[in-house]
């Protein structure tokens, strides 16, 4: 028994619309499988931040929100699968193309229409992102918690939380000596640090 080519398509359409949509409302897979792990020495799993040895890692996963997206991520891969469900629908129901040359248009016009949103996307995340900068001479008097431990001579690393940003990892220094998980308070600024104290 032959399956129909429109019930494949439809189907296609209605499984990538379902895992769009989701991962619109979820904010991303990262909204899913977000786990809160804080092993100490600045390693948090939780977030898209990992300080170690002062260095952070920003990673892209492909989520709806955050510093990029890539052109093979998640929501981009599922807006190309529910334009090439739609496509193939409408072209087997109206006869369009033979049922052999329909996956070949549908993919071409879906690769068109999703590079189209790829560029619109992009285009809204970088004027977002150029009007949410901070300088961190606005975080003086804001607080954080240690990650990385700080010391007289011994540069750290502090977490914030910032209206623009989100929780960001930045070089910190004190006059005293801090450990990971102290509450500090941001007072100044040396170069590209934070000065902080505890509070």
């Amino acid at each position: 028994m032959a399956v129909d080519p429109v019930f494949v398509y439809l189907v296609i359409t209605i499984v990538f619309s379902i895992l769009l949509i989701t991962m619109g409302f979820l904010g991303g897979l990262g909204g899913v499988f977000d786990i809160h792990l804080d092993i100490g020495h600045g390693i948090d799993a939780g977030g898209v931040d990992v300080g170690g040895a002062g260095h952070d890692l920003a990673t892209d996963q492909g989520q709806f929100a955050g510093a990029g997206i890539s052109p093979l991520s998640l929501p981009i891969l599922f807006v190309f699968g529910t334009f090439f469900g739609v496509f193939g629908t409408v072209m087997e129901v109206t006869r369009f193309l033979p049922t052999y040359g329909v996956p070949f248009a549908a993919g071409v016009l879906s690769a068109l229409l999703t590079a189209i949103v790829y560029w619109a996307m992009v285009n809204v995340f970088v004027k977002t992102q150029a009007t949410s900068e901070y300088r961190l001479k606005d975080l003086i008097g804001s607080h954080g918690e240690i990650t990385v431990p700080v010391g007289p001579g011994n540069r750290g690393q502090v977490l914030v939380v910032t209206e623009a940003a989100g929780r960001t990892l930045i070089s910190a220094v004190s006059k005293d000596s801090l450990k990971t998980g102290d509450r500090v308070q941001v007072t100044g600024m040396e170069g590209s640090s934070l000065i902080v104290e505890k509070v």
